[in-house]
């Protein structure tokens, strides 16, 4: 465990100094042009994590000031670091590029430095999960973002093809409602759908199962007996995270035969591929996820470690869960390997696609394009499940069945898991935000430029404000002339 050093907090305003003098040397931050219109917001970011966060701070430094920032949890607790996220460390490197806008003061190096020290950052080799989660507050701080906190998104309700984007809220003081141009749904990784629960765990009782993005009690599984489905880092950080609540054993089933050697995502990070996947034909793109799915990533190697730590971790190979029962007693699962008896499952199973599980976008769900929509029959036996993802257009806009040349729907933008294969599997993940969000922050832009174009060009040729020049010699002021 990292200890702040003891001068912390004056490390951390004298950075914050920093960061103030290089947004004002720095580009950006300049005259806010894009302005409510009519209640009409110009942006609404829904998700105030940080793909949301780094988001509404780009658009700031373009001049697009009246961002609205929404989030379902308290402002406080946003994204899943103090939830589901139960892993000790980040999954990605340290040192991977983070999108500073001008102002590398506002890093997350810089921060971690200013709080741990230089000599504990050349220490670490992964951001610690708890130290992520101080740094996305001090950074909302920093950047002056305000987020309106607990707060969902009953529905998006398009009122016309040019019309704004109606949001009906659900928060602290009951419904109301407001109104956007540009909505961006920066909802992380269910985003585009839900939680994968298989079928075959449908006959158990409900408190007998867990997924693992579930806000689990991990206390009240001591003493109990757990398998879990599925063998990614969430597996073991569940595994690890019961067994250290006491759990009596835990036992991981993977039905591959071994565990992947091969990250294709360490492959992925560099400034190339982030920032111009898009550029790939969509039969390039489909490849690409194709790929993806088959080979993979392994486990991080500290989850594994984690979870073996314990005698009471098993982790279990060619394991596929052929029939699961509840006998009255125990859950009852059958596998290759044998028959094996828990008290509770956990599935570590991931996520679908399927925009019609969201509430907020269950009203333009039917009218939005899939990947399915856009490939071969054969295509689509390659991997039903990618097929399900929406198929955005270069904006991430959603983009409509019935009227693709001119919809509302492309100004719903998906800066989440759903933009997974139209622009990229990293595009929101932490990994992938210099790429997704300054792409993202100036796509909204042109297109707020696009609608404003009559009113600036307007405004231009109006513009009669003199600069005051003054014809002849310059004048000696007057404390010289005496």
């Amino acid at each position: 465990m990292l200890d702040p050093l003891p001068d912390a907090t004056t490390r951390l305003a004298a950075l914050e100094r920093e960061a103030a003098h290089q947004e004002a040397v720095s580009a950006g931050d300049g005259r806010s042009w894009v302005r409510e219109r009519n209640g009409e917001h110009p942006v609404v970011i829904v998700g105030g994590g940080q793909a949301g966060l780094v988001l509404a701070r780009g658009l700031r430094r373009r001049g697009i000031d009246d961002v609205v920032v929404l989030d379902a949890a308290p402002a406080d607790a946003t994204g899943p670091w103090s939830t589901y996220a139960r892993m000790h460390t980040l999954r990605t490197p340290k040192d991977i590029a983070w999108p500073t806008w001008g102002v590398p003061a506002a890093s997350p190096r810089a921060w971690f430095e200013a709080v741990y020290g230089e000599a504990a950052w050349h220490d670490i080799e992964f951001f610690p999960t708890v130290a992520w989660q101080g740094f996305l507050q001090w950074y909302r701080a920093v950047a002056r973002i305000d987020v309106v906190g607990s707060t969902t998104v009953a529905a998006i309700t398009p009122t016309s093809v040019e019309g704004p984007l109606r949001l009906r809220l659900e928060g602290p003081d009951g419904s109301w409602v407001l109104e956007a141009r540009h909505v961006v749904l920066a909802t992380g990784i269910e985003g585009a759908g839900g939680r994968h629960i298989p079928e075959l765990l449908a006959g158990l009782p409900q408190d007998r199962v867990h997924h693992t993005h579930d806000a689990i009690d991990f206390a009240a599984l001591a003493g109990k007996r757990i398998g879990i489905l599925g063998a990614g880092t969430g597996a073991f950080d569940n595994a690890a995270t019961a067994l250290e609540h006491g759990a009596a054993s835990v036992d991981v089933h993977m039905r591959r035969p071994a565990m992947p050697q091969v990250s294709p995502y360490r492959w992925m990070e560099f400034a190339g591929l982030i920032e111009n996947y898009g550029s790939f034909t969509d039969a390039q793109k489909w490849a690409f996820n194709v790929h993806l799915s088959a080979v993979d990533q392994p486990a991080t190697q500290n989850a594994i470690w984690r979870a073996h730590a314990f005698d009471g971790f098993r982790f279990l190979t060619s394991s596929p869960w052929r029939s699961v029962e509840w006998d009255g007693t125990d859950i009852v699962v059958t596998t290759p390997l044998g028959i094996h008896r828990y008290d509770v499952v956990i599935a570590a199973t991931g996520i679908v696609a399927d925009l019609s599980r969201r509430p907020e976008l269950a009203a333009v769900a039917s009218d939005a394009a899939v990947w399915s929509d856009r490939l071969t029959p054969a295509q689509v036996a390659e991997n039903p499940g990618l097929a399900s993802f929406p198929y955005l257009d270069d904006d991430f806009g959603l983009v409509s069945r019935s009227a693709p040349d001119g919809s509302a729907l492309s100004r719903i933008h998906l800066f989440n898991h759903g933009a997974r294969i139209s622009q990229g599997m990293l595009s929101h993940q932490i990994p992938g935000l210099v790429g997704g969000a300054t792409k993202l922050a100036a796509a909204l832009s042109r297109r707020l430029f696009a609608r404003d174009a009559d009113a600036l060009l307007t405004e231009y040729l109006a513009y009669d404000v003199p600069v005051g020049v003054h014809i002849g010699r310059r004048p000696v002021p007057a404390d010289v002339a005496g």
